[in-house]
């Protein structure tokens, strides 16, 4: 359980300095408590992962990926890829969304 609760810290950390402001946690039905804010966060990484790209800054790119890549436990939960699916992010040329659905398919290859 120390595992969730520091992913979910770290998660609440990631949102609050994207969005500048400390988000809350919810209970969902099942009990659980699943962080605010990280739907909005991601799509603001994914707006500065495709500046940076086009910018070529690498350094930006790897830190946002790791921002990203902290969302991905939470969005499983919630069932954000059931609803679009991650062959919808990766299709296309916006190259945050593809990164973040190529994330989340070696996301779920690791929980199978």
């Amino acid at each position: 359980m120390a595992d969730a609760t520091d992913s979910g810290s770290k998660l609440a950390a990631l949102n609050s300095t994207t969005l500048g402001v400390e988000m809350p946690q919810i209970t969902l039905p099942d009990g659980s408590k699943v962080q605010t804010g990280t739907v909005g966060a991601l799509l603001i990484n994914i707006r500065a992962y495709n500046e940076a790209h086009q910018a070529g800054d690498k350094d930006k790119m790897a830190a946002l990926e790791e921002a990203m890549r902290a969302t991905l436990p939470l969005l499983h939960k919630v069932g954000m890829f059931d609803l679009f699916r991650p062959e919808e992010w990766i299709a296309g040329d916006n190259e945050g969304r593809k990164v973040v659905g190529k994330m989340y398919l070696e996301f779920k290859s690791q929980q199978q």
